[in-house]
């Protein structure tokens, strides 16, 4: 059965190219700043479930559609994409004093034929050594904090050497757990 990636996500499309699969990509057009929950743990299905529904439509063959959705939290509230980079240098100082964010990642994956969801979220928590206040302006300028869930980058090579570890799977605080996804898709009857 084919697979698409519902995303605008390079992240996640290269996540998925590196673990062997091939798929399509459709791109869902979803406000996520209309949905609204008070429990930031359940946001990112939310979303996700979201993004599946706005393109289930557009697909006219059997397929295996992939969605998912990311935020970080910390200290139990939702950090999305920071709006500003006044409020990205906020969030840096606060991970190099010490805050460890949470990722919070969901998949979903829809059957076009049976009509069925299968559906997981996976957690991690990234804990920094301080770094100093260059190492937040030269990420400001190059590490695109406004276009990252939470305002930072594990993966990044500006703030990598500061990881001092991670409880969880550092996909996870990326956006696409690979385990998770592979649960999900034996689930749904997709060996590879």
């Amino acid at each position: 059965m084919k697979l698409i990636l519902g995303s605008s996500s390079k992240y996640r499309k290269d996540f998925l190219e590196k673990a062997g699969y091939i798929f399509d990509i459709l791109i869902p057009d979803v406000d996520e700043k209309l949905i609204e929950t008070d429990n930031p743990y359940q946001r990112p299905l939310i979303v996700a479930r979201a993004k599946a529904n706005a393109l289930i439509s557009n697909i006219k063959e059997p397929a295996l559609l992939i969605t998912s959705d990311v935020i970080a939290v910390c200290g139990g509230k939702a950090r999305e994409k920071p709006k500003s980079k006044k409020e990205a240098r906020e969030f840096l100082r606060e991970y190099s004093a010490g805050v460890a964010p949470e990722g919070v990642t969901a998949i979903v994956i829809y059957d076009t034929v049976t009509g069925k969801y299968y559906e997981g979220v996976d957690r991690a928590r990234v804990f920094f050594n301080p770094f100093p206040e260059s190492v937040i302006e030269n990420f400001i300028k190059n590490g695109d904090p406004l276009g990252r869930a939470g305002g930072f980058g594990v993966q990044h090579p500006i703030l990598r050497s500061y990881v001092r570890k991670i409880e969880g799977d550092e996909e996870s605080i990326v956006g696409m757990p690979i385990h998770l996804l592979k649960k999900l898709l034996t689930e749904a009857g997709y060996f590879t």
